[in-house]
């Protein structure tokens, strides 16, 4: 059998030697509350910064609230924080928004793994399901709401997530893992991890994941109930730390099979002889692959100077998004600790994307149910930018932060600025007062202004004309792009507060209101019909064709406003309790020509669901045995009496619960751990109908893992 490249790579990043020593990430896992002050983000202001001090709304999952939920990917996990709306739309495919629309094409979220983009430029969103990073390896997951485009640039318009993978020196050591669960779930993990030399560190990890695409029962799947998708994860980190000199060197990737099922047509005019449709079995790949590194030089006075390089390789087959990416991101940015009492960040950027779409013939472009095509298939992206935060400490309780991006793209050819202003107040030693502004936007794509998405629908002798003549039928409804779109825009007014009492309790609590520009909108811009004459299928004189014209623009715009409310409290060393509630709110609007007679166009911004409500418990019983729950609630949306009065498009109300229970003998013993999820919720939809998502039912799963390098094996 011939190995995939990564399983051939992964071992040979595992064979350094074992240590005896107990793994820090044991006890990472073990550790009470931490105190708000004693908390380190980095997502806010690309300095360490203590988390009581920063003046946005920022929410961390921890290392040990990710293993105790259970959550076996990142999109999982980040149910977990407040703001945030997450919705899985079958086994492996999710949408996840903060603070606005939850749609597939959702542009307003910045997504990363130790400050890498995992941004997929070539749809305009993110695969939850492709996301290199393992699950064990990740130390925080870092959660800042509102805009955060001064530091990061395009697309941190409404939020930013930031995956911070463990050092090397604290990865899993010496750990294998099985988990085995309903519906075909396999998971396989090694990871190792060892000294090298007196400054460095290597760390690896490889797994194997098995499962169906759907937990359903449904009619319209027990057909295809043998599918599975198949995805392997490798990945390996090398750090070295002398002096002031720390360098960090990452390579990893990830790779996924999906079987499916896929549609073919074959009008008799460009295929004679054949069968009008072809139902056949197939196979879509997905892959990623990344290498990188950071260098951080630490001077004397405070100083630091920090650089990244990344080189990410990217490419998917399915036909709605055919194409595959090399990019390549440079990053810098300096820090003067101590510029006349302030310090001050200035950095600048370079994201350079060599694109390549699939191409399809004209034959091919009516024979498939939807594909993706464009004139130019290849092209070079460029977006350069420069920024620059002041924290200025205007008293000893009060520090103002001033910062702006200045980003070129060459799509547009414009510069972007993106501005912000933030202060935070001391109360007392144990409370925080902050507000913000911030003016973030979206980065442009080819895939609204230059590529053209074609959904077709075929019928055998399926129109007639007045005369009684039958003819072939083919709908072809084409969504085209629109090079003159304007940048999308997002403005955001922040309030908030934040109280905690030491390792036992943190509160924090955060209000917004934001405006929203230049929202994208599908205008009919021409309807059309012909007929090709002869070449039809028996009975037939010729084949009709209709088509549908439609164009993107951008006349909407929309008003966000709510708030976020979340809890850590520690009671007993041995519980812990986190909760937190969200509520959204959106008010569209509409201008210009295609909103006059048309109030739909506008209202359909409208309807998302308005409230959300988590909450998670951690009982650490014994030394052997720790229990957790958590649970999911998003309320139902409301459609307004003017946009549609349909059902099927209504959000509807979510209420799950998911639970885990482990045991370990000994200390050198393997960890059990019996896990469910969604429970109560058993064959539950998290979309609306009318987009057609899969039941997701209840899961259960065993997993299994040892430490072995945890054991004395001289004993």
């Amino acid at each position: 059998m011939r190995l995939p490249f990564s399983a051939v790579i992964a071992p040979t990043l595992l064979v350094a030697p074992f240590t005896n020593a107990e793994s820090s990430l044991n006890s990472l896992l073990e550790m009470s509350l931490v105190s708000l002050t004693d908390t380190k983000v980095i997502s806010a202001t690309r300095t360490a910064q203590s988390l009581a001090d920063t003046a946005a709304a920022v929410y961390v999952i921890t290392a040990k609230e990710i293993n105790r939920s259970g959550a076996r990917s990142v999109a999982d996990a980040l149910a977990l924080a407040p703001g945030l709306h997450v919705a899985k739309y079958s086994n492996y495919d999710w949408g996840v928004t903060a603070r606005g629309q939850n749609q597939a094409l959702n542009n307003t979220l910045m997504v990363m793994v130790d400050g890498r983009s995992v941004f997929n430029p070539m749809f305009s969103g993110v695969d939850w399901d492709l996301i290199p990073v393992s699950m064990d390896n990740i130390e925080q997951i870092e959660v800042v709401l509102g805009p955060v485009g001064t530091i990061w640039g395009g697309n941190a318009v409404n939020g930013v997530i930031n995956i911070i993978t463990f050092e090397a020196e604290n990865a899993p050591n010496g750990k294998v893992a099985i988990n085995e669960g309903n519906y075909h779930y396999s998971e396989y993990k090694l990871h190792d991890s060892t000294a090298v030399g007196d400054y460095g560190y290597l760390s690896g990890y490889f797994e194997f994941v098995d499962h169906m695409p759907w937990t359903s029962t449904e009619d319209r799947v027990q057909p295809v109930q043998d599918y599975n998708v198949y995805t392997e994860r490798f990945g390996a980190r090398f750090d070295y730390q002398k002096f002031a000199h720390t360098l960090s060197i990452q390579a990893g990737g990830i790779r996924s099979r999906e079987d499916y099922q896929w549609l073919k047509y074959n009008p008799h005019f460009l295929f004679p002889g054949q069968p009008d449709t072809e139902m056949y079995d197939t196979e879509m790949t997905m892959q990623e692959y990344f290498s990188g590194l950071q260098h951080i030089y630490d001077k004397e006075n405070g100083d630091s100077w920090d650089n990244k390089l990344w080189l990410t390789y990217s490419s998917n087959d399915g036909t709605d998004r055919d194409a595959k990416f090399w990019r390549l991101d440079l990053d810098s940015h300096y820090t003067m600790n101590d510029l006349w009492g302030t310090q001050l960040s200035i950095g600048g950027n370079a994201r350079i994307i060599k694109e390549k779409l699939g191409t399809y013939s004209i034959a091919e472009r009516y024979s498939m149910p939807y594909v993706r095509v464009t004139d130019e298939a290849s092209f070079l992206n460029q977006s350069y930018g420069i920024y620059a935060n002041w924290n200025i400490d205007i008293s000893n309780d009060t520090k103002l932060t001033l910062g702006n991006r200045w980003q070129y793209n060459n799509l547009t050819h414009g510069i972007e600025p993106q501005p912000q202003v933030r202060v935070s107040h001391e109360l007392s030693n144990n409370q925080r007062l902050w507000a913000g502004w911030g003016r973030a936007v979206v980065t442009p794509s080819r895939l609204e202004q230059e590529t053209t998405f074609q959904e077709n629908y075929y019928v055998e002798s399926g129109a007639f004309d007045d005369a009684g003549n039958q003819y072939d039928y083919i709908a072809s409804y084409l969504y085209r792009g629109n090079e003159n779109l304007n940048i999308e825009t997002v403005e955001t007014y922040e309030l908030g507060y934040r109280v905690w009492d030491d390792n036992t309790m943190q509160l924090s609590l955060s209000g917004y209101y934001s405006v929203h520009d230049n929202i994208r909108a599908a205008k009919n811009v021409s309807a059309q019909g012909w007929i090709i004459t002869g070449n039809s299928s028996p009975g037939t004189v010729g084949t009709y064709i209709e088509q549908y014209i439609s164009e993107y623009i951008d006349p909407l715009w929309s008003e966000t406003m709510g708030g976020e409310v979340a809890l850590k409290w520690q009671p007993l060393d041995q519980l812990q309790l986190n909760a937190n509630y969200s509520y959204k709110r959106i008010v569209g609007h509409c201008e210009g020509a295609i909103c006059s007679s048309n109030n739909a166009v506008k209202r359909q911004l409208e309807n998302q669901p308005n409230h959300f409500v988590n909450a998670q418990v951690m009982w650490d019983i014994t030394p052997q045995w720790w229990v957790s729950s958590t649970m999911h609630y998003v309320s139902e949306s409301t459609l307004h009496e003017d946009f549609l009065d349909d059902p099927s498009y209504i959000w509807p109300k979510v209420l799950s619960f998911d639970a885990s229970l482990s045991w370990q003998f000994a200390k050198y013993a393997p960890r059990i751990t019996a896990s469910a999820e969604n429970l109560g919720a058993d064959q539950s939809k998290e979309y609306p109908d009318n987009l057609r998502p899969y039941n997701n039912g209840t899961q259960y799963w065993l997993s299994v893992e040892w430490n072995y390098a945890s054991v004395n094996w001289s004993e």
